[in-house]
């Protein structure tokens, strides 16, 4: 991410200066989205340090969320800039200002390049986190603008149809809008402590029950302190001849296996208790 940054960074003040200095509201555009892409990757490592802080006494959980929350910051950036790109393009569709479309196209070209080369470094490592995720997609959707950039040079170096460069714009915002849905609404699932979504609350319900001994499961509760951190909270009904030490063993065993959930809390009942109020139902959404 150290090398990601810094070729970014550098092309950034580059993009800006391209921008200015041929007109090009596509540049300037595409210089926004490698501003945020600049700034996803420096909140990714920042966040990154902070989510390895050990637990304390005041965060027992940890820091893992530093990591959503980067996220989610990163997203609804994205969402300012692309506003900004609209209204200004919407103004050069009205009236198109001439671009110096060799140098536009020159830029874009080497803009487009870098992105690649940033989006196969990112590549073998964007399923790890949530955070890298975010970088990655923000360097694809870049790659994808910049090939609008081009695009648009090509067309106005060949046939002077100036108005190329603020459609590019709109397409170029389009794409950060569709690359950062995903991440905002998948960051704001899990401050809301949502199930993770390859996971089933009734499925597995249903396998927990299926364990020797258990007559039914209630107050089950699967969420996310980080992207990839499930934590799952139950209690299983025990008939009074079963081992609860046995089915304690079972089920955490069952949950780290098959679902690589390792932080567990289960409380085996031979009793039923009243059901918590906040517990969800067999038959609840």
């Amino acid at each position: 991410m150290w090398l990601v940054f810094s070729v970014n960074a550098t092309y950034l003040v580059v993009e800006v200066i391209g921008g200015i200095l041929t007109h090009s509201l596509a540049l300037l555009s595409d210089a926004g989205h490698m501003l945020s892409d600049v700034g996803a990757i420096g909140i990714a490592l920042a966040a990154s340090r902070i989510s390895h802080r050990r637990p304390s006494v005041r965060r027992t959980y940890g820091y893992g969320r530093a990591e959503v929350l980067a996220g989610l910051a990163n997203g609804l950036t994205l969402w300012l800039i692309v506003g900004a790109i609209f209204l200004e393009a919407v103004r050069r569709l009205i009236s198109p200002p001439p671009v110096l479309s060799g140098a536009m196209l020159a830029i874009g070209a080497a803009g487009l390049a870098l992105n690649v080369l940033s989006a196969a470094v990112l590549f073998r490592h964007r399923k790890y986190n949530l955070n890298l995720r975010a970088a990655f997609l923000h360097v694809m959707a870049d790659s994808l603008g910049s090939v609008g950039v081009v695009a648009a040079g090509v067309i106005m170096l060949k046939w002077g149809y100036f108005m190329a460069d603020p459609l590019a714009s709109l397409f170029i915002g389009l794409l950060i809008l569709a690359s950062s849905w995903g991440l905002i609404k998948e960051s704001i699932h899990i401050l809301l402590e949502g199930t993770p979504y390859h996971l089933s609350i009734e499925i597995v319900r249903s396998q927990l029950e299926q364990i020797e001994g258990v007559k039914a499961c209630h107050d089950l509760h699967i969420w996310l302190i980080g992207s990839g951190e499930p934590i799952l909270t139950a209690h299983l009904d025990a008939n009074p001849e079963a081992d609860r030490t046995a089915i304690l063993r079972e089920a955490t065993f069952f949950l780290s296996e098959t679902y690589g959930v390792h932080h567990v809390t289960i409380q085996v009942e031979k009793e039923t208790l009243p059901e918590s109020h906040h517990g969800i139902g067999p038959t609840d959404e």
